[in-house]
């Protein structure tokens, strides 16, 4: 592979057969994790930059091979110990994430706990059952967090 102009980009390209190898975003698969017994959800405090020591929505990248609603529920169960039953679609937002360089579209769903004790790993150092109100007080990682948990506070409000 060489990198050349390609679609007003530089790219990898094949010399020999002039394959084009275009980086695609990144899928990432989110949660806003509620429980039956009140109004909380879950933030993770992250392990792992970017981000790291902030707090945001458990979650991670789709991996090749798996859906979304593949990738949510291992996410999820990875990082916090839960078994989740996935909800409704709250929204899709696009990122630029400067300090990897890498461009990404975040789905949040909201999902609720079936079962399964909290178990944080190594992907985060902390978790809290929060309010919304209380939330406000946490430094999230993400804007694309914060923007849904608006979205989730006003579904919730109607």
């Amino acid at each position: 592979m060489e990198l050349r102009e390609e679609s007003e980009r530089i790219r990898p390209v094949c010399p020999r057969c002039g394959y084009v190898h275009y980086f695609a975003p990144q899928v990432a698969a989110v949660a806003i994790v509620t429980r039956a017994e009140d109004e909380k959800f879950l933030l993770v405090q992250r392990g792992e930059d970017p981000g790291k020591g902030l707090w945001g929505l458990p979650g991670g990248f789709v991996e090749l091979g798996e859906t979304v609603d593949d990738a949510l529920p291992r996410e999820i169960l990875e990082e916090t110990g839960y078994e989740i039953e996935i909800g409704k679609l709250l929204g899709v937002w696009s990122f630029f994430n400067d300090a990897k360089k890498i461009a990404g579209v975040a789905l949040v769903y909201e999902t609720r706990v079936a079962r399964g004790e909290l178990n944080i790993s190594s992907d985060c150092t902390d978790a809290a059952w929060v309010t919304y109100e209380r939330a406000l007080e946490f430094q999230i990682a993400f804007e694309t967090h914060r923007e849904a948990l608006r979205v989730w506070r006003r579904l919730q409000a109607d």
